[in-house]
């Protein structure tokens, strides 16, 4: 099987001071398909997904795919564009894009990410684009505290600290979201947390 990656897309539509992400790309697992999903505010609105059968050996067939998700992406873009006033109506831009933000200012966070359920990333809070290596890092994080949850002793998932060779992650879930916040004061992590968690409980 082939494990070539045709490039995703990622579109911002703004309205009202609100930001709508469309974000289209193929996926191996758990079977290929094209899928593209809509975001407000870190909320996934919508999915649409379409699989893949067709082979990616040549490079025709690798042109096809990439020309289909480029072609889906801008169709979902030109729908969003016309319906954003309808999809932002009564969004106040507050939430998890403020929560974010104000997560950046805690002494110590030097980044802080959102993910759903589902696995999407949302931008960080300083607007850069996580490249797509680290998606699926996420998507497989997001499936570890979901499998955790459901067959532990311990209880939901609630909050955790993973220390990396040279980052530090603290991982905390509200509802749908679940939160990634990179941290470089190892000293202060336990009043990081709880200082996270009110930021984060406010949103």
């Amino acid at each position: 099987m082939s494990e070539y990656l045709p490039p995703g897309r990622l579109s911002k539509v703004s309205e009202d001071g609100v930001l709508l992400q469309i974000q289209t790309e193929f996926s191996w697992r758990p079977r290929p398909r094209v899928a593209t999903t809509v975001s407000l505010d870190g909320v996934v609105l919508h999915k649409i997904q379409k699989d893949w059968d067709a082979p990616l050996e040549t490079d025709e067939q690798k042109k096809v795919v990439e020309n289909f998700v480029n072609k889906q992406h801008d169709e979902v873009v030109e729908v969003i564009k016309a319906k954003k006033k309808e999809l932002v109506k009564g969004h106040k831009g507050k939430g998890i894009s403020s929560a974010l933000a104000d997560l950046t200012e805690l002494k110590g966070v030097y980044a802080a990410w959102c993910l759903t359920r589902k696995g999407v990333v949302t931008s960080d809070s300083g607007g850069k684009e996580l490249l797509p290596e680290y998606i699926s890092l996420f998507e497989n994080l997001v499936s570890l505290c979901e499998f955790l949850a459901e067959t532990t002793a311990v209880g939901d998932f609630v909050e955790g600290r993973i220390v990396l060779e040279e980052d530090n992650l603290i991982v905390m879930r509200k509802d749908k979201q679940i939160f990634v916040i990179g941290f470089d004061n190892v000293d202060r992590a336990q009043e990081l947390v709880t200082e996270i968690r009110n930021v984060i409980e406010a949103a």
